[in-house]
């Protein structure tokens, strides 16, 4: 099966949980917090502020997995009605053909649409398809463990595992295909609880991928994320595998 590899570099108040007997918090203390701090964060639209360059590197691979296409791209990020937006500038160094652009732009236009349908949906009490939150729904599909303490840019972290917590869990949209089968760990930070590192992948494929794909045998996916101010966290490195 060929395969997509693709990596990027961004530019760009604590609580006190009940402790175990070890001295450390519970695991769902800290997946509180952290859905707690996911709500704070995205209710005050920090993302929607910041400007950045991307740079990352995107692969396609053969069957045996070898290199056979590499692209780096560099891309301008910037808010659109408060989500950011990844627009291609610059592809092996050099401005896009009259072609790219006018793909780029097309691109753009999609995705001003979907912002729109799914501002729609939400008035309407629904969600779109693709839409990923941190909250309650999507921390209840995993069974968690702390695993002990590391630290992630100097910074002290949780370390937890996390496994989907049955093999039958129910699928109400398309996403949920892929996230009922993830696994992994993720880095909370100490004192923002804020994900400063995860790492996931499939704990099995993933079929009927809903016209997108029609099925997923290998996903994998790391990110870090660094506080960039007194409040904010923003991706510094993001690295997949599909």
């Amino acid at each position: 099966m060929a395969g997509f590899a693709t990596s990027f570099f961004l530019f760009a108040p604590a609580a006190i949980c009940a402790e175990e007997k070890n001295g450390s918090p519970r695991t769902e203390d800290i997946l509180k917090k952290t859905i707690e701090r996911a709500k704070w964060s995205e209710e005050r639209k920090f993302e929607a502020k910041y400007t950045y360059t991307q740079r990352g590197t995107l692969e396609e691979l053969d069957s045996s997995e070898n290199v056979k296409k590499r692209e780096e791209r560099v891309s301008q990020v910037f808010p659109i009605d408060g989500q950011p937006y990844a627009r291609l500038i610059l592809k092996d160094g050099k401005p896009l053909s009259d072609k790219e652009e006018r793909v780029e732009q097309e691109r753009e236009r999609k995705f001003r649409e979907g912002l729109a349908e799914r501002r729609r949906k939400r008035a309407q009490g629904r969600r779109e398809d693709t839409e990923l939150e941190l909250n309650e729904e999507l921390v209840s599909k995993y069974q968690f463990d702390l695993t002990g303490r590391e630290r992630v840019n100097g910074r002290p972290a949780f370390v937890l595992s996390f496994q989907p917590k049955s093999a039958d869990l129910p699928v109400k949209r398309k996403l949920d295909r892929l996230l009922n089968k993830l696994s992994g760990k993720v880095w909370i930070d100490e004192q923002d609880y804020e994900i400063s590192r995860a790492d996931l992948h499939l704990a099995e494929n993933v079929s009927a991928w809903g016209g997108m794909l029609a099925s997923v045998r290998k996903f994998l996916f790391h990110l870090e994320q660094t506080k960039v101010d007194e409040a904010v966290w923003l991706p510094s490195f993001v690295d997949g595998y599909i």
